[in-house]
């Protein structure tokens, strides 16, 4: 009996601290900030993809059905925040940036909000990829 517990025990830990972003994400919909104001995206007019490995995160994005931009880069979980810096992609402005967005996920769908200086810059919500 204390065999099982024990191997219970292990499995119950290993899954508490496992990853939850791993696999594959697609766009539903996002918040973005812009100097008078906010605008928003939805699929389909805007999709996207990103893929969330161990340690690192990549996208695709297209507008419209075309090819709007593209990027990635290393991150790290800590505390509640998916801290993401970019290593390449097709946006200058965001190449070597380190960005740390709150986030949570509720079955299958991701929520993550970026905020600087108490405002909220960016939200957006992805749905996990299944078979």
């Amino acid at each position: 009996m204390k065999k099982i517990t024990l191997i219970a025990s292990l499995l119950l830990s290993i899954n508490v601290n496992a990853n939850p972003l791993l696999g594959s994400w697609q766009f539903i919909e996002g918040k973005y900030a812009v100097e008078d104001g906010y605008v928003t995206a939805k699929a389909p007019e805007l999709s996207s993809v990103k893929l969330i490995t161990d340690s690192h995160f990549s996208y695709i994005t297209q507008k419209n059905g075309q090819f709007h931009y593209a990027g990635g880069g290393e991150y790290i979980l800590k505390e509640q925040q998916f801290i993401e810096t970019f290593s390449y992609g097709n946006v200058p402005s965001l190449l070597g940036k380190t960005m740390a967005f709150d986030y949570k996920v509720e079955g299958n769908v991701w929520h993550h909000t970026l905020y600087e200086n108490g405002k909220l810059i960016e939200a957006e919500t992805w749905r996990r990829i299944t078979k």
